[in-house]
Order: structure tokens, then sequence, then C-alpha cells
């Protein structure tokens, strides 16, 4: 017996389609187009496009949405291309599925969340002050712009109008270093599948470069006038402690901005940085000089809140990496000094009081890349350092008294 012809539906049959009656009561009613779509008209009066078809010898059912949303010719394309996905050998429902999966995961990856992703991953290997350092730079300058946007759809244009006004604003250092962070995680997006490429390369030589210079820094013979400066500061306190334990330790603003209450020891005077927040990934002992101690211990108590111990004024977050700097214009040193300048004037002092050079670095961190004399040098000349260190902390005294200052006797024997 031959096979029984379907009609194919028309607009015009489709638009005043009812439902079947049975004994008088609307029921389902389906009407064909032919090769498995046709157009089911519920009880209710709504329409909805089908596609019965077969793979792997089991019929399957697709739904190719609601008419009139989805017209006739719409729903004939739409079925056409889920045929030939039939005849590859792919089964439309599951594609279908998988294409949404990927629509819903692309919207959930935004740049933000690959941020974080990213600077889990480096949190392993860098320091508390440099993770921060990073985390504000896409808080202030990256995330406000395009941290919503799925890191797929990120084009040069994009990050070009992030980096724009960074440009407009003279802040050129600024831009070369948010430009490396977001290519940074965009090339960590094209690794894990994220992208396929990374726009950063687009933007290259659009901006212009910074000067690189020195770290400004005063030197020793700077510094009374700079104490000065610095003790008629109005600052927050927890400015000044930086800046105050900068000169007193040597050490760098960043182990100084990220320090909590519980690496320091007042009463031995010690201050122990752990590993996790130094350079080399090496615990770092620092003598405590007595100057110190009385602020630290008002510091505590005036950030009783905080984990820090010397948090941001503004929050009681961890202070901010320009903050030194900031500071440091206001008192007129704009451009003349940097907190790493400050630290260069403490080892140059010292190297001027007559101090081996051997204890200076070891102070200073700058530890040896053997770890057995690393170990040897932070145990043996622990005393000699908080001798030193002492020394240096009663010498900044008496430079803010501005009393001429002279090398001290014998300092190369205490040493």
């Amino acid at each position: 017996m031959p096979k029984k012809l379907i009609d194919a539906l028309t607009d015009v049959a489709v638009r005043g389609a009812k439902p079947a009656l049975k004994d008088g009561v609307p029921v389902d009613r389906k009407l064909h187009d032919g090769r498995g779509l046709y157009l089911l008209v519920r009880a209710n009066g709504v329409k909805h496009w089908r596609l019965k078809y077969y793979i792997g010898g089991r019929e399957r059912l697709l739904a190719l949405g609601e008419y009139p949303d989805v017209s006739l010719a719409r729903a004939r394309q739409k079925a056409g291309d889920a045929r030939n996905l039939v005849r590859e050998g792919v089964d439309p429902v599951q594609h279908g599925r998988e294409q949404k999966a990927t629509r819903v995961n692309a919207t959930q990856q935004t740049f933000a969340v690959i941020v974080d992703e990213w600077l889990g991953k480096k949190s392993k290997k860098w320091t508390e002050g440099h993770l921060e350092q990073n985390r504000q730079s896409f808080r202030d300058y990256v995330l406000p712009k395009i941290g919503t946007r799925a890191v797929a759809s990120l084009t040069a244009q994009d990050i070009m109008r992030v980096l724009e006004p960074l440009e407009a604003a003279g802040k050129l250092e600024t831009l070369r270093r948010v430009r490396q962070r977001v290519g940074a995680v965009l090339t960590y997006s094209v690794q894990t599948g994220r992208r396929t490429d990374n726009p950063i390369r687009d933007t290259q030589g659009a901006f212009q470069a910074p000067t690189r210079e020195h770290f400004a820094s005063i030197g020793p013979k700077g510094l009374p006038e700079f104490l000065k400066a610095l003790e008629a500061y109005a600052g927050h306190p927890n400015t000044l402690g930086i800046i105050r334990m900068i000169l007193w330790t040597g050490s760098r603003t960043g182990e100084v901005r990220g320090a909590t209450p519980d690496e320091f020891d007042l009463d031995a005077g010690v201050w122990r940085i752990p590993a996790e927040r130094m350079k080399k990934r090496r615990v770092h002992v620092v003598p405590l000089p007595r100057q110190a101690i009385p602020v630290l211990r008002e510091l505590t108590k005036l950030n009783a809140e905080s984990r820090y111990m010397f948090p941001s004024p503004m929050n009681q977050s961890m202070a901010s990496e320009n903050i030194v700097l900031q500071a440091l214009k206001r008192m007129g040193y704009g451009g003349k000094l940097t907190g790493h300048g400050l630290r260069a004037a403490v080892s140059t002092g010292l190297e001027e009081m007559g101090y081996p050079i051997e204890i200076i670095k070891t102070q200073l961190s700058h530890a040896k890349d053997n770890l057995t004399d690393a170990a040897y040098l932070r145990g043996v000349h622990m005393e000699r350092r908080a001798e030193m260190m002492q020394a240096w902390a009663d010498k900044l005294d008496v430079m803010l008294k501005g009393a001429k200052v002279l090398p001290l006797k014998g300092a190369s024997a205490a040493a």
C-alpha cells in the first residue's frame, strides 16, 4: 500500500489552527508538515513546533519553539538544521543542551571571575603585598569598566577604553602595569580555554611609554630636612607609622603595609616576617629600635579591629601601595622621594656609618642564594643588626634635633 502523502502546511492553516474536539471537549491536535515536522495545537490553544526524528534506532522529539514566535518558515529552517545534525550522527537534543550550557558558561566566565581565579593561582607564589597591589590595580582601573563582561567577548578596543584614561591623566607607569596585568589574565584565559586569542597584543605601541628612572631618593644628607617635614606632617598615624618603620628598619614598603600584629614581639623588640610575605620566600627577622615600640603599641590599640598593624585609614583593610607616595607628595617630596628611596637612604646612611655591607644587606633582606649562608646571617648577625639599627634610630633623633651629625666612632668595630 503506498505511503500516505502529507500536504505541507501553509501560513493560513497554521494561523487558523484550532484544537481538536472529542465529545465536544478541546483536545491536543497535530498538524503535520512532512519529514517529521508538525505543529502541536494544545487544548488550550497554545501552538508548539515539534520535530520527530530517529537516531541510533531510537525515536526522539525536538522542541523548535512556540508559534507565532517561531514562524512556519523559521520552523522549517530549524528542522532542516536538525536533520543535518542527524545525518552527521549528532543528536539535536543533546547538541542543543551543550550549546545552552556553553552560553550559560560564557555569561558566568566574566573577566572578574577569571581575575579572581588567576590571582588565586598566583597567591601560592606571590607575597601578600604584591598580591594586594594586583588586586587594587584591577579594582581601581579595570573591573569597573569590564569586570562584568564575558571574557570571551572582550576586544582590543575594550582594553583600549580601559587604558586611555590613564594615558590622558599622565599615569604612564600605572598604564604599563595595568596593561601587563590585564594581558596576563587574558593569556591565562587562552591557556584555560576561555579564549582563543589575546587581544592585548593588538594594543602594542598604542600608548606612550613611561620614562624609566631610578627610584627618587634624597640620600642621607637630605634626611634631617625630611625628618623635620615628617614631624610637622599632620597625616594619619598609620601612614606616619609606615614611613617611620621604613626609616627605622629599612624594610620594603609592602612588607610594612602587610604587617600584622601577631608578627611582632614588642617585649623582645623583634618583628618576624613570615616567608610567604617576603620577596625571597624566606622568614625575615627584623630587630626593632626602642623608638618603634611605643609607636607600635599605640597602633595596636588604634587598629584593634583590623588584621593589619598599619591598615588603610579609610577602611581598616591593607593600606594602598600608593599611601606613602601620596603622603610624600603632600609633604612637598612629590617626584623627589619614594618609599624605596627612603630604604636606599637607610642603606647608604648605614654604609657611611661604617657598618659592613654584609650585615646591611642582611638587614635589608638582600638574601644570598645559598640558604645555609642566609640562615647563618639571620642568626649570627641578629645581635649586631639590633645594635646597628638602634644606633641608626638614635642618629635619626639627632638629625631631627638639627644637630650636626658626625659618623659614629668605632662603628665598624662595634658591628
